[in-house]
């Protein structure tokens, strides 16, 4: 799995000592300070399937996953920096060459599961993935026990744990966007 924007880590690190024998865990995180704490929690809790990298995402993820020798099964972008000014888009982590090399390298019956609890935001993030129709469906079209609105945002976290900004989102009373894709695809 790779977080991409994975910033303090403590979603990553949850998932990894969840499932310490099952799964790998790669957090990209472009500030370097971030990454330093995490890999010294990491180390402190013994954690051996999760690492953190400080990096680029939007520069470095097709040649960071591509050189891994097992499949890419899931791939985060959870509060991803907003940037709310329309100028300042350009500098959002999800581009559509970042979401090529996510498709490209994701294996059959991967995941992507994006969130944010900024509209616009989430529907960018969307719109990048529904334009891959052909490799990428909703989770709801295959798994009908996921439970999503009108508008086809999953309504509850599907990883069962909640990232920070999600608890403090959830805490100020701001509504989060989910949305879960399965590679039906090469």
């Amino acid at each position: 799995m790779v977080d991409i924007g994975s910033g303090s880590g403590r979603f990553l690190m949850w998932l990894a000592k969840r499932n310490s024998s099952s799964m790998n865990y790669l957090g990209l995180e472009i500030r370097p300070k971030l990454v330093t704490r995490a890999e010294y929690w990491i180390n402190d809790l013994g954690l051996k399937n999760a690492h953190f990298i400080s990096t680029n995402a939007m520069v470095s993820f097709q040649r960071l996953v591509s050189t891994y020798p097992g499949p890419l099964m899931l791939v985060s972008i959870l509060c991803p920096d907003p940037h709310f000014k329309k100028k300042h888009h350009k500098r959002r982590v999800l581009q559509k060459p970042l979401v090529d090399s996510i498709v490209n390298n994701l294996a059959h019956g991967g995941q992507v599961f994006i969130q944010s609890d900024v509209l616009d935001v989430a529907l960018d993030m969307r719109n990048y993935f529904d334009a891959v129709p052909d490799k990428l469906v909703h989770i709801d079209s295959v798994d009908p026990s996921l439970p999503c609105d009108g508008d086809g945002w999953v309504l509850n976290n599907p990883m069962g744990i909640r990232t920070e900004r999600e608890i403090h989102a959830e805490y100020e009373g701001c509504k989060i966007y989910r949305r879960v894709y399965k590679k039906v695809q090469h």
